[in-house]
């Protein structure tokens, strides 16, 4: 019997809290952005069609903010999870999950169908929780969305990973003799703003209150933006930040930016 529960995800990562309400809290391998439930499924056939993936359209991971608690389904909540809003490329992310429902019809796949606007949220927890509880520990915190997954559904909020989709991570530290340092991805100079503002606030989360929509024109502004960033903050609560370098490098591979960010702190 080859046929699976399955469902198509991508990847969060997040600085998560190291202590959350009461809940049956999933592990933070098992957090994810459920792209579409495809249901029972024949997974060798799924298998062999992943082959013709569509392409997402985006080939670095998209950053984003949890900005709300939000408790599924509406009328007798069973989860309670985090709502997601991308800080960037939100329409061509909507579209691609919409292209994902179209393809899985040409193709004659049975998935479960939305009845409402894709939400995209992850789910923390299942029942029992006190929403209340949630609604007032709740903090916003950053995100980004990594590789997408075909998923089996084990029980118990566990899954595996069947087939993934990767895409390159927006950022990731490096060694360096400097205090902080990170290789920040992107395809312009805004999103790579986006994504170095977002690797600061994987260690400092309160700077993304501070964080402006901002289209800096070449390195050194981007930089400048950067530091006015943390100038911002540190003004007005501290920041373990002192600046980000003018001192880096900059490569091309392909069309991807990739920027060393250099951070004193």
């Amino acid at each position: 019997m080859e046929n699976k529960r399955l469902f198509l995800a991508m990847e969060v990562f997040s600085p998560w809290p190291q202590v959350f309400p009461n809940g049956r809290i999933l592990l933070e391998p098992d957090r994810h952005l459920t792209l579409l439930f495809l249901g029972e499924n024949h997974l060798p056939s799924i298998l062999n069609l992943l082959q013709e993936f569509p392409d997402p359209g985006f080939h670095v991971g998209l950053a984003g903010i949890f900005d709300r608690p939000i408790f599924l389904p509406d009328l007798q909540p069973k989860t309670a999870g985090w709502h997601v809003h991308l800080l960037e490329q939100k329409d061509l992310f909507h579209a691609f999950q919409r292209r994902l429902c179209q393809w899985l019809e040409e193709k004659n796949i049975a998935f479960s169908e939305q009845k409402n606007e894709f939400l995209a949220h992850v789910t923390i927890a299942r029942q029992p929780f006190d929403i209340q509880e949630w609604k007032s520990s709740f903090h916003k915190l950053p995100l980004y969305l990594k590789n997408i997954h075909l998923c089996e559904s084990l029980g118990f909020s566990r899954y595996n990973i069947c087939w993934t989709h990767e895409i390159l991570a927006p950022f990731e530290g490096f060694e360096h003799t400097a205090d902080l340092a990170f290789l920040i991805r992107g395809e312009i100079d805004e999103q790579l703003f986006i994504h170095a503002s977002l690797a600061l606030a994987f260690h400092f989360p309160p700077l993304i209150r501070y964080m402006d929509e901002i289209k800096p024109q070449g390195i050194d502004e981007l930089i400048f933006q950067l530091n006015l960033l943390i100038a911002r903050a540190d003004a007005e609560e501290g920041c373990p930040f002192k600046a980000v370098s003018y001192h880096s490098t900059m490569t091309k591979r392909a069309n991807i930016f990739e920027w060393e960010m250099i951070v004193d702190v």
